[in-house]
């Protein structure tokens, strides 16, 4: 008896049953995988579109204090805001906020996520609100015309 008991024990497990478990566990990979990139890429957008916001409040400094945008560049935004990585009109790389165009009662600022989605926040001209867009490329989003439709 205790050598069919001790052959029992060293068994193991089937070559039928390992496949059987590599199979679910490939199953449920596939399944969390894509979701789990997505949560990343929504993560990346929104932190992004939170760096805008800070860059919104930044430039309401300048607005403040002089009744214009006009002179908010990159050296009034760094001293207001220096935790946001600046830059001036163009295309921003990843992480960045460019100051596409501040003059006047006018502001638009371009941003581009580490995802590779560009957003853009502008100030309606003579009111207090704002109009977001998003946009697959840098020239989606580069004049204030073209920032609208929403994140």
């Amino acid at each position: 008896m205790d050598e069919k008991r001790r052959r029992r024990d060293d068994a193991g497990f089937s070559l039928v049953e390992l496949m059987v478990v590599i199979l679910i566990v490939g199953i449920l990979i596939a399944i969390g995988l894509p979701t789990m990139l997505g949560a990343r890429q929504r993560s990346q957008d929104r932190a992004t579109q939170t760096d805008l916001r800070t860059g919104l409040a930044a430039a309401l400094t300048t607005w403040a204090e002089f009744g214009t945008y006009t002179g908010f560049d990159q050296a009034a935004a760094e001293a207001a805001e220096p935790a946001v990585d600046w830059q001036p009109a163009g295309d921003p790389a990843s992480g960045e906020i460019a100051i596409q165009f501040a003059a006047g009662s006018e502001l638009l600022l371009v941003a581009r996520s580490r995802s590779g989605t560009y957003f853009c926040l502008r100030q309606l001209a003579n009111s207090p609100a704002f109009e977001r867009g998003r946009g697959a490329g840098f020239g989606d989003v580069d004049t204030p015309i073209e920032c609208t439709g929403g994140w």
